[in-house]
């Protein structure tokens, strides 16, 4: 059987041949960026590191010919895995039918290598690693709804915050899926006895709140704490996203000091182009209720109140612990 498939696309059959076998789509779990991507009677499983890959040709089955009625792909890059997800009628069990259907994808694979300068090496997976969704950014090609055939692209943020705001196909053809956010209202770093003697009733000042040039961070919910989109906050509960070169990164604490940030209690659902820091303007009225969260490990909640006028500046009144 002879397939034609676009020389620009440098597809290499051997690479797409999957390592493994994709389990069950009903141990998908939730929340993940892969999961984001899919239908709901198709999305991933977690997968554990598979043995290295066996050479594949036309006559060779996958693992697995479990009906999902999608293909993924997975491309390496130094910012993380990225992944691609194409709507099929049937299960991919060949290589070489994995190879068409990444055909379908070309021209959102062109515009990706053009927008990102990327050398990327899509390899046919029967699923991909599961991923927190806030890790991740999705986008959908085409942005219709009614379209026969869809792709779902599936990128670290750590690359998408390494790039200018996407052109062509990528800002007109696809639909950006907006992400649970985090706004980050201050940066602090408190003594252990200062940890300590927080009680309901009491307050957290905000030093940096007394500045003319306030500024917050907004980052997606999965990514790291240096990570994100500075943000005005001249009234705190309707923050700003402003040029990413006006922000700055958290200030280093001292020796013996626990870093902490305040937090608005509320995450909302923000538009990519405001998170990713593409455009500025406002995410609308979160309201004052906020929180005190440890970040010297795994960040923890510890103090929970609302924000209030303190002086030239602005406070955490304690309520609860």
């Amino acid at each position: 059987m002879e397939f034609l498939l676009d020389d620009d696309l440098d597809i290499d059959l051997d690479r797409l041949a999957p390592p493994r076998a994709a389990p069950s789509p009903a141990e998908a779990p939730a929340g993940t960026a892969a999961a984001a991507a899919m239908p709901a009677e198709a999305s991933p499983a977690v997968a554990d590191a598979g043995p290295p890959a066996q050479a594949a040709d036309e006559a060779t089955p996958a693992p697995d010919a479990t009906p999902l009625d999608a293909a993924w792909f997975e491309a390496a890059s130094a910012f993380g895995p990225l992944w691609l997800c194409v709507q099929t009628d049937a299960a991919i069990g060949h290589a070489a039918a994995a190879a068409v259907v990444l055909q379908q994808a070309g021209a959102l694979l062109d515009a990706l290598d053009d927008w990102s300068a990327l050398e990327l090496d899509w390899r046919w997976t029967p699923v991909p690693q599961a991923a927190d969704a806030g890790s991740h950014v999705v986008a959908r090609w085409p942005a219709d709804d009614e379209a026969a055939v869809a792709a779902h692209l599936v990128l670290p943020w750590a690359l998408v915050r390494h790039m200018p705001p996407p052109v062509g196909l990528l800002r007109d053809g696809v639909r950006w899926e907006p992400t649970q956010a985090i706004v980050v209202v201050a940066r602090l770093a408190l003594g252990a006895d200062d940890v300590a003697a927080l009680e309901a009733g009491g307050a957290v000042v905000l030093p940096e709140s007394m500045h003319a040039d306030w500024r917050g961070v907004l980052r997606a919910r999965g990514e790291p704490l240096d990570s994100g989109t500075p943000l005005a906050l001249a009234v705190p509960h309707a923050p700003q996203v402003v040029a990413r070169d006006h922000g700055g990164r958290a200030p280093a604490g001292e020796p013996g000091t626990i870093a902490c940030e305040v937090r608005l209690d509320r995450t909302p659902m923000v538009a990519i182009h405001r998170l990713a820091g593409w455009s500025t303007g406002d995410i609308g009225n979160l309201g004052s209720q906020a929180s005190l969260w440890r970040c010297d490990g795994p960040p923890r909640r510890c103090a929970g109140g609302s924000l209030m006028r303190w002086g030239d500046g602005w406070a955490l009144a304690l309520e609860s612990l």
